[in-house]
């Protein structure tokens, strides 16, 4: 191994390895783990990785009363469920989002106390923690802060004053988080969504298709990413169409299909990457899969009274690395 050329040994031996693989092999000798703890082999991988129908996984649980995440590779119903314990006591956990192969929970303790995020890659057991003195509920006028892994500390984003954040669990989609929030105008309130870019940090204020932005409660609105681009729900019943409307560059509401014949008496939940959709019977509780374009429906063995789901890929991003790279260049 020690003659092959390093091109040959990334494309065409590690690159096409799994994330527990790898982070076994680091361990082989000094030169390999160099090379799978760059930077730009994780970054590699990861692309790899996500852009693979086959590495889609779907995380769910319970936050009610589940302790665990559960696991199922959604090509290989047949094989079961895993778990994943959380980083903290899961009584008190909910997961933030998803994205990159990390997990975000967030640690609630009781009121007047500070608040404990995780940022968690579950492939590599790896966890970094901050604390927040944030003691805002969902209800509450918004507030934004961002976190600086680099720092190490939080910068307030400043925000209009009359909207009120309705979702604890946004959505991420191309680097860009989605919230699902109350716009008061006039005594009169109408729900829309709240996008802050990452990358620019520029938080705007969207309006929803004209028959979504009226109704009357915000968990009448379901909001997930669908293949790249954040989406909402028109689901008026249980024996009514649903529409998915999805948001184009351009800000504009686009309804990109209509789900006329239901596989059985479904909830919408989430959706995965590769376009299907994830839905809770609600007869027995168990989550299926929905294909849209085929209707092919497929049975999970997962039942959830009350389910968040992700789609989940796993990567190699090593949190401890990666702050200390940045604060190298900072």
């Amino acid at each position: 191994m020690d003659n092959l050329p390093e091109h040959v040994l990334v494309e065409n031996i590690l690159l096409l390895l799994p994330v527990k693989s790898l982070v076994c092999m680091r361990s082989v000798c000094k030169s390999w783990r160099s090379l799978i703890l760059n930077p730009d082999f994780v970054e590699l991988h990861m692309a790899k990785t996500m852009a693979d129908p086959y590495s889609d996984n779907l995380i769910a649980y319970d936050r009610w009363s589940d302790d665990q995440l559960s696991v199922v590779n959604t090509n290989f119903l047949d094989k079961g469920v895993s778990y994943l314990d959380f980083p903290s006591n899961p009584k008190s956990c909910y997961v933030v989002g998803s994205c990159n192969g990390l997990i975000c929970v967030a640690y609630e303790q009781n009121i007047g106390k500070p608040k404990r995020l995780y940022l968690w890659n579950p492939a590599t057991r790896e966890v970094v923690r901050t604390v927040t003195e944030a003691k805002y509920a969902s209800v509450m006028p918004i507030r934004v802060e961002v976190y600086s892994l680099i720092k190490n500390n939080w910068k307030e984003i400043k925000v209009k004053t009359n909207l009120l954040l309705q979702s604890k669990c946004p959505v991420i989609v191309k680097g860009a988080i989605y919230w699902k929030i109350k716009h008061v105008v006039d005594y009169h309130s109408r729900f829309a969504l709240l996008s802050f870019d990452v990358k620019s940090e520029n938080l705007c204020t969207i309006s929803l298709p004209d028959s979504i932005m009226c109704r009357q409660y915000s968990w009448d609105i379901s909001l997930f990413e669908f293949k790249e681009s954040v989406a909402v729900i028109d689901e008026k019943g249980q024996n009514e169409d649903i529409s998915i409307w999805t948001l184009d560059d351009d800000r504009c509401w686009i309804m990109k299909f209509t789900i006329t014949m239901r596989p059985s008496p479904f909830k919408i939940v989430g959706c995965l990457k590769t376009g299907e959709i994830v839905g809770k019977n609600c007869v027995d509780g168990r989550l299926l899969l929905y294909n849209p374009v085929n209707n092919v429906v497929k049975q999970t063995q997962l039942k959830i009274a009350n389910p968040r789901v992700y789609s989940f890929s796993e990567s190699l991003v090593n949190l401890s690395l990666l702050k200390q790279e940045y604060a190298k260049e900072g």
